[in-house]
């Protein structure tokens, strides 16, 4: 289970774009994806296996399925709209009203169904917390996450998760953080005059110590009408390698 944090446009919905768009061209292209296996095998230990998931399965609390495909229509390549549309796609209906607990089995539903073996993106955590106003309802939502993040492991599955940066404080966020194995910070930074796109891998179980053995911090990255999201550059501790 991996948390997305983004500022306003920093990129971490692109990013989750972009992954479903080019997992779904390695599934549907036998060809190209042997040759992306080719290319990391290098970088994988002997226990480590490269797959590509069996499904995408992409769900919404607020938006609707023709609003992303018009949003992809208009900013990136003609064949992410396609690829996505292609995509199982599930609107979660979630009223000021609703019973929190009943939106969580709702959404246990839908990702126990299609979450085996597949990528699942749940877009977003921001409008599921905006109805939990309370204690008992923010309790119930970390019950919530660490069992999701429990079943996971079982179905062999990725779970993305969608969550605006700064919004419901360094505490919570830093509960949320715990809970999950990976953590994607999507942030602005300034440099100078410039102002550019960055992505800081804050947690990743299995995955930091190699971070940390080449001494990386954070990605430069860019959201581009021809390629979606990509790294433009890998930023490393300074005054080392």
């Amino acid at each position: 289970m991996v948390l997305l944090i983004g500022d306003v446009g920093a990129g971490n919905v692109e990013f989750a774009y972009t992954s479903a768009v080019m997992l779904s061209m390695l599934r549907s292209d036998p060809a190209k994806n042997n040759n992306v296996k080719n290319q990391l095998s290098s970088l994988l230990t002997e226990k480590d296996i490269l797959k590509i998931p069996e499904n995408i399965c992409y769900i919404s609390m607020m938006r609707e399925k023709e609003d992303i495909l018009s949003e992809l229509e208009l900013s990136f390549p003609p064949e992410f709209a396609t690829l996505m549309s292609q995509n199982m796609f599930f609107k979660i209906n979630i009223q000021k009203s609703s019973e929190v607990v009943e939106v969580f089995k709702e959404l246990v539903m839908v990702i126990e169904e299609h979450a085996a073996n597949s990528l699942v993106i749940i877009d977003s955590l921001t409008n599921l917390i905006r109805i939990c106003t309370g204690s008992t309802e923010w309790n119930e939502l970390i019950f919530f996450l660490e069992d999701l993040q429990q079943r996971s492991k079982k179905w062999d599955g990725l779970i993305y998760i969608l969550i605006g940066k700064n919004i419901f404080g360094s505490m919570k966020e830093e509960e949320l953080m715990d809970i999950s194995d990976g953590v994607l910070i999507f942030d602005w930074m300034q440099e100078d005059f410039m102002r550019h796109q960055t992505m800081i891998i804050k947690k990743f179980r299995g995955l930091m110590p190699h971070l940390t053995k080449e001494n990386i911090v954070r990605f430069d990255t860019m959201v581009t009408d021809s390629d979606g999201f990509s790294l433009i550059n890998v930023k490393h501790i300074s005054g080392r390698k």
